[in-house]
C-alpha cells in the first residue's frame, strides 16, 4: 500500500524514510572523510558528488514533508505517554529542519569556493549558487558541518528512541517503518 495506515507507514513514506537515511549516512560519513583526510587540491572532485548528493537530500526532504502534510500519519503506538508523542514530533521536526538548513548551507558553500562547485540535482540539473564570495568561505564551512553534526546526533537520537520503544516498551515502531 502506498500510502500509510492508521497503524503502519504506507510504501512512499518508507522508500523516502529509507533513502534519506542512506543519503544522510553517507553524507555526513563522506564530509568528514573528505575534510579530514583528503590533501585539499584532490578534495574538489569529491566536493562535486557531495553537492550534487545534497541538492538531492534537499528535493527529497522537500518531497517527504510535502507527502507528510498531505498523507495521515499512523496513530502513535498504543499506550504512548503525552511527552513521548510530544518528543516524537519534535524529533522528527528537528530531522527535517536540520536536514534543509544543512542542504542549504552546503548549497550556499558551493558559492563561496574560489571556483565555485558545479554539482547537480540527481547529477544532471545545474543548480545555480546562491551566494557568492571567498570571504564567506570558512564561515560557511564551519555552519555546515556543525549542522552537519548536529543532524548526525539528531539521527543518533532518533535511532536510540526507535530502539526504545521496539526493544523496551514492545511496541513494534521499528516494525511499522521497515514491516
Amino acid at each position: 500500500m502506498i500510502k500509510n495506515s492508521r497503524d503502519q507507514w504506507g510504501l512512499a513514506a518508507r522508500l523516502m524514510h529509507g533513502l534519506g537515511m542512506i543519503l544522510v549516512f553517507a553524507l555526513v560519513i563522506h564530509g568528514w572523510w573528505m575534510t579530514e583526510f583528503l590533501a585539499g587540491e584532490s578534495r574538489f572532485p569529491h566536493y562535486q558528488w557531495h553537492g550534487s548528493m545534497g541538492y538531492t537530500v534537499m528535493l527529497l526532504t522537500v518531497i517527504r514533508l510535502i507527502w507528510r502534510g498531505n498523507v495521515s500519519s499512523p496513530e502513535p503506538p498504543e499506550g504512548a505517554l503525552r511527552w513521548e508523542r510530544n518528543l516524537a514530533w519534535l524529533g522528527h521536526m528537528g530531522l527535517y529542519l536540520f536536514t534543509l538548513v544543512a542542504a542549504l548551507q552546503g548549497w550556499a558553500l558551493a558559492g563561496t569556493f574560489s571556483q565555485p562547485l558545479e554539482a547537480k540535482l540527481l547529477g544532471i540539473i545545474p543548480m545555480p549558487m546562491i551566494m557568492s564570495g571567498s570571504e564567506l568561505h570558512e564561515v560557511m564551512e564551519e555552519l555546515h558541518g556543525n549542522f552537519a553534526w548536529t543532524l548526525a546526533i539528531l539521527v543518533a537520537l532518533h535511532i536510540i528512541a526507535a530502539c526504545y520503544h521496539q526493544f523496551y516498551k514492545k511496541d513494534h515502531v521499528i516494525r511499522r517503518m521497515f514491516g
